[in-house]
């Protein structure tokens, strides 16, 4: 309850001019009776008292709901820098960025911890997109170079293996006539004149327990390679022993 105007004690032992809403720089002077106005320590404990409840009632009171939408924001925007975590902290942000704003129109409360709540909800929003987009910039996977051509003609069917299975077994002539060429390639002409050799050399080949396969790749590449290279060794020594002996 508010106090009528009147000479008070204000505590200090003076009396002070109490103008119905608070004190003013008016004393009475010392020694002097007050003019007027009731006095005694009843009507000054209740001056002070009444003065103090007037004074509590004007405060602020706490902001806290300024202050849970200030953590929920500052919570958020931690979230919202981590990228797996970037969904929980925008919900995180939405919800600083609601109760802060309920709390700047409470009436009564501190107006600053809201204020910067909203400020930090908007601002921790934008960061951790920069964050995000930045984060999935950087994983994703580089432009594939182009494939560059070689000066390296390609190499002709006569020097690669057939993938035909129906090519078929080489037939003893073919055969001959490829060991006559590798012979020749390696600088071994003693059986240029010699068709008998080179034919029992294509027939022991023919005959022997070499696939079809290793014998065509032979044919088309005068080499064998994969697991029946070193039958293929054996097979042609082999025969270069038996038929030199006929």
């Amino acid at each position: 309850m508010s106090m009528p105007a009147g000479w008070y004690d204000d505590g200090s032992g003076r009396q002070r001019w109490w103008d119905g809403a608070r004190w003013t720089d008016d004393f009475a002077p010392a020694g002097q009776p007050s003019p007027s106005g009731p006095s005694g320590p009843a009507s000054s404990v209740g001056l002070v008292s009444s003065a103090g409840s007037l004074s509590l009632s004007k405060g602020p009171g706490a902001p806290v709901l300024g202050f849970v939408g200030l953590g929920l924001a500052v919570l958020g925007t931690v979230l919202a820098c981590i990228p797996a975590a970037f969904g929980i902290g925008v919900v995180v942000l939405l919800a600083a960025f609601v109760v802060s704003l309920i709390g700047l129109f409470r009436k009564g409360a501190a107006k600053w911890p809201s204020i910067v709540g909203m400020i930090l909800s908007v601002v921790g929003g934008i960061i951790g997109s920069i964050v995000l987009v930045v984060s999935l910039l950087a994983s994703a996977p580089g432009p594939v170079d182009p494939i560059i051509p070689t000066d390296t003609p390609s190499s002709s069917s006569s020097e690669q293996p057939s993938t035909d299975p129906t090519a078929g077994r080489p037939s003893p002539e073919e055969l001959s006539e490829t060991i006559l060429a590798d012979l020749q390639r390696s600088g071994m002409h003693q059986y240029d004149d010699d068709p008998e050799w080179v034919a029992c050399w294509g027939e022991y080949a023919y005959d022997s327990d070499l696939s079809d396969a290793a014998l065509r790749e032979y044919v088309e590449t005068m080499d064998v390679v994969g697991e029946e290279r070193e039958l293929m060794k054996t097979v042609s020594s082999d025969a270069t022993v038996f038929c030199s002996s006929q």
